[in-house]
């Protein structure tokens, strides 16, 4: 017991020191940029403003770039390892493969600036190499901050210049704590984080791995009810707290799902409930949304339905819109609950929009799939 008491105490610990690092820097950024752009106390000059925000447009810009290549240093060190292209993200435009060809699609996870995702070739999960590809991004961060501050060293010329060559160092150095440090960002755990827990042992190992191979199957068209649902039982003693393992135990509820088993779906859902407020925000609400659209359609418990669709969900569910899952649950909301035709007609004009943009093509089959369901529903019980 004591010894699980230190290591969440040195857990916090690190935290702590990562968060005082990225304060310090965030702090050294504006001082750098206002004491380089307005070296005399009595400078007030327009002119001067106008040099400092051009200056901090540089810095976000140079952020920016910084993101692009951390993905790029995925996709690099994860082809270098063995696995195969599924997608690359920054921002909301995403780049996938879809029938062999390359085709620019519109996804975004909240907390997350981009993201890069490749499938195992390998079918034995103890086999594959997971170490490069965690580390890629932070490592391509890295160089490039080295590279840049080199150049910054030896240039001679125009103080612009001088601004991108320290911002590119500076936003590396940011990209590299906060995704190299273990920790989780607006409940989304980072590369280091993810190392750590697959280094501890097989099971991370397995459902890091299963994330992987079960999301690329999804980009491939293939509906995750038809996959074997031996991938997704989990030993019920595992620890669900772990955004790992509780991926698994989601993919479990999105077989039964797909398959139209409801309360099954529900069932898994309800188990991780046990693990609130431990597991992480993401998932929280992900399972929330879920289980509001049980209710909805089902039980529609005025109490449970205004529990679940608290301010801070409706806050979620908006940030989220671009889902098709979303549009899903707003949708049977909105016909179910609301009433309201007018709205309904709007959502499903959105939906024709968004399966146009939408990344995953499993997942557009499976929730038009659920929307029929839902319509059939309705007419059933008028």
């Amino acid at each position: 017991m004591k010894s699980n008491n230190k290591k969440t105490q040195n857990k916090e610990k690190i935290k702590k020191v990562a968060l005082f690092i990225f304060m310090m820097l965030i702090g050294s950024i504006g001082g750098f940029l206002w004491g380089y752009i307005l070296p005399s106390s009595d400078a007030e000059s327009s002119m001067d403003i106008i040099k400092l925000v051009i200056s901090i447009g540089i810095f976000i810009l140079a952020f920016f770039i910084q993101i692009i290549l951390h993905e790029a240093g995925h996709l690099i060190c994860g082809l270098l390892s063995g696995y195969e292209f599924v997608s690359f993200r920054v921002g909301s435009l995403t780049l996938v493969k879809e029938d062999g060809k390359f085709a620019i699609k519109k996804f975004s996870i909240k907390g997350t600036g981009g993201q890069c995702l490749l499938m195992p070739k390998n079918d034995n999960y103890k086999e594959c190499h997971y170490i490069l590809y965690n580390l890629g991004g932070v490592l391509m961060n890295l160089i490039v901050s080295v590279i840049f501050f080199i150049l910054y060293t030896v240039f001679k010329g125009n103080s612009y210049v001088y601004i991108a060559l320290i911002s590119m160092v500076i936003a590396g150095i940011l990209i590299f704590i906060t995704n190299g440090v273990p920790m989780k960002i607006s409940g989304v755990a980072n590369d280091g984080y993810n190392l750590v827990s697959i280094i501890k042992n097989d099971l991370m190992k397995y459902c890091f791995y299963m994330q992987l191979k079960v999301n690329g199957l999804l980009h491939k068209g293939i509906r995750i009810k038809d996959m074997p649902l031996e991938w997704f039982l989990i030993d019920k003693n595992a620890d669900f707290s772990n955004p790992l393992v509780s991926s698994i135990k989601c993919l479990e509820a999105n077989y039964y799902h797909d398959k139209l088993e409801f309360d099954k779906a529900k069932d898994c859902y309800e188990f991780l409930l046990n693990y609130f407020p431990k597991i992480i925000p993401l998932y929280e609400n992900e399972i929330k949304c879920e289980l509001l659209f049980y209710e909805i359609i089902g039980e529609k418990n005025e109490e449970i339905i205004n529990d679940l669709y608290t301010k801070k969900l409706k806050s979620y569910i908006k940030a989220t819109d671009c889902y098709i899952t979303r549009k899903r649950l707003n949708y049977a909301y909105a016909l179910i609950i609301e009433k309201d035709l007018e709205k309904v007609n709007r959502i499903l004009n959105e939906i024709e929009k968004v399966k146009k943009t939408y990344p995953v093509k499993s997942e557009i089959e499976s929730e038009l799939e659920i929307i029929d369901f839902v319509t059939n529903y309705k007419r059933m019980k008028c």
